[in-house]
């Protein structure tokens, strides 16, 4: 995540390490039950449940993230920072335990716990540090979470499909709930900060009024919230392709990972609102590509398509806050919860979506298709408003 900024101080503080591998503990761990979602979407097919139906648990999770953020980051601004992002870990937590009884029920209960707990922690977690670093330390901290909680989903993503399979579903979402849970016990046990200044409701959605903002907004639907459609069904784009599944996984996992930090050198080469609009157009291509491959069914498309995409979802999602943080609200809660709330909000039918269109056309061509739609329509919003 990019730089969440601080409170102004004449006093240069050391890197809080303590509260980074608190909070980032507990961001690893929700990163390993998101990212490993994909594989039990495959259990829950292969046991007779509709597409459409097993990926509506990713659109509750993105709905519960959804719903919780405003909420969290008002919470900071009554209590003290790291007791809401304890709270969260602990709600994700309970959440990823749920899915260890693989019924649809559970599964849907479990995702939207996940998604409430996983809001909180992510806003009150990035908070936390800001309030307790200064300058470009806030941008290192913040960086350092984001890399974990990303580092975490790549895990997910990539093992899944190997470990539940062998291990069986409850041993990995056990694993993941205890890491999310050992992340909220080290962080309740922070130094306090905060509550942090008040604000009022309509703040959240006053950026995002105009088109500029809301075409920032969108851009974070391109990048975090179609990830989490990847997510999603990766594992299963890869099981009914002639592909070796583990490598192409793992190199999509290490594209978004290796991304984060590739968008930091464009974005100091060429511009953060180049480096953006640029890798829009080019995730908008990779995915009509992808969709095309998957229609003629070609094994080296398809491969090619699925790792590109990491660096499409990677690459511009530190750029995309950067410009979110210097040019929407002064209050940088206020900014980081706004951007999340239009992300998940408007991403939140796509894991839904492309389930919906694999049932009504036997594959995943038109599902993809839709998302390559979707992001050249954001690219258009970008150019027309934010430029680059």
């Amino acid at each position: 995540m990019s730089t969440l900024r601080s409170r102004a101080t004449s006093e240069q503080r050391p890197l809080p390490w303590a509260a980074i591998a608190a909070v980032g503990t507990g961001l690893f761990g929700l990163g390993l039950a998101v990212g490993g979602y994909g594989a039990y979407v495959s259990l829950l097919i292969a046991r007779g449940v509709s597409p459409d139906a097993a990926g509506l648990g990713m659109s509750l999770f993105l709905f519960g993230q959804f719903a919780a953020v405003v909420p969290a980051d008002l919470l900071t601004r009554r209590t003290a920072v790291e007791r809401v992002a304890a709270a969260g870990f602990v709600l994700a937590g309970i959440g990823i335990g749920l899915g260890a009884v693989l019924t649809l029920e559970a599964t849907y209960a479990s995702r939207l716990l996940l998604g409430l707990g996983q809001g909180a922690a992510f806003v009150a977690g990035m908070k936390y540090v800001g309030l307790r670093t200064t300058g470009a330390d806030t941008a290192t901290a913040q960086g350092m979470l984001g890399a974990l909680f990303t580092l975490g989903l790549a895990v997910g993503l990539a093992a899944g499909p190997v470990v539940v399979p062998w291990a069986g579903p409850a041993l990995p979402t056990v694993g993941a709930a205890g890491v999310a849970l050992a992340g909220g016990a080290f962080t309740a046990r922070l130094a306090t900060v905060g509550p942090d200044a008040r604000t009022v409701l309509g703040a959240y959605l006053e950026p995002f009024t105009s088109a500029g903002g809301l075409a920032l907004g969108f851009g974070n639907v391109a990048t975090f919230g179609f990830l989490m459609v990847a997510s999603t069904w990766y594992a299963e784009v890869v099981a009914g392709a002639a592909l070796p599944g583990t490598a192409v996984l793992v190199g999509f996992a290490l594209a978004t990972v290796v991304g984060r930090g590739v968008g930091g050198w464009l974005s100091r080469t060429y511009g953060e609102r180049a480096t953006v609009g640029g890798t829009l157009l080019g995730l908008a291509l990779v995915l009509l590509g992808l969709a095309a491959a998957i229609d003629v069914d070609s094994a080296a498309g398809i491969a090619a398509g699925l790792v590109l995409t990491g660096f499409g979802f990677g690459v511009p999602f530190g750029p995309l806050f950067g410009l979110a943080f210097s040019e929407l609200a002064d209050d940088a809660g206020v900014t980081l919860s706004g951007m999340m709330l239009v992300g998940n909000g408007a991403a939140l039918a796509y894991p839904w979506l492309v389930g919906r269109l694999l049932a009504a056309t036997d594959g995943y061509a038109a599902g993809f298709a839709a998302m390559g739609a979707t992001v050249g329509a954001i690219w258009l919003c970008w150019r027309r408003t934010v430029g680059g």
